[in-house]
């Protein structure tokens, strides 16, 4: 009796754990292509070689970018990464092996359910967040763009961490989720 007890104890627990640990993507899974925000240039020329092109922005924020597919943000007051866009099935992944490419099921399968999702007329998006130590700011926001009727992932970024725009600027000001939605 008690070895049965203990089975399902221990069973419980597991399931528990599981649930919570999957709950919301882990910052250790905020990386594409083995980089993440607050990355620095060295890094990232450290494991890809020089970017293809560069567009110095304003205030501070420039855009390097490796041909067509990939797009990293970098703030020169931090001399950090502050977001990695990837557009193509080109080898850059999370550290679980999630590329764009894959279905949608599959981020779901290795994070769990989204923290928040919108739907668009032919897309859809699912947004995990990683907060700060008081659990109310959000930090870090990792965004799966897919086709709505497909399932396939379209797009994968990761951004936070910029003193111009907060990761709820993104979402609900001037630049809101639903305009990566348009077509």
């Amino acid at each position: 009796m008690f070895k049965k007890f203990f089975i399902a104890a221990m069973f419980s627990v597991v399931v528990i754990q599981l649930s919570v640990c999957g709950a919301n993507m882990p910052r250790n899974e905020m990386y594409l292509g083995g980089l993440t925000v607050g990355s620095t240039l060295d890094e990232m020329t450290g494991i890809y070689g020089n970017y293809d092109s560069y567009n110095p922005g304003v205030e501070g924020l420039a855009l390097y970018e490796y041909g067509d597919s990939v797009a990293i943000g970098y703030n020169s007051f931090s001399k950090k990464i502050i977001s990695i866009l990837v557009n193509a099935n080109n080898g850059w992944t999370t550290p679980a092996g999630l590329a764009v490419g894959m279905n949608i099921s599959d981020s779901v399968d290795l994070y769990g359910a989204p923290d928040y999702s919108e739907t668009g007329d032919y897309k859809a998006a699912h947004c995990y967040f990683f907060y700060d130590d008081s659990g109310n700011v959000r930090k870090l926001a990792f965004i799966i763009l897919f086709d709505k009727n497909s399932g396939e992932i379209l797009e994968m970024r990761c951004f936070g961490n910029n003193p111009m725009q907060s990761v709820d600027e993104y979402f609900f000001g001037e630049t809101p989720l639903n305009y990566l939605l348009s077509d």
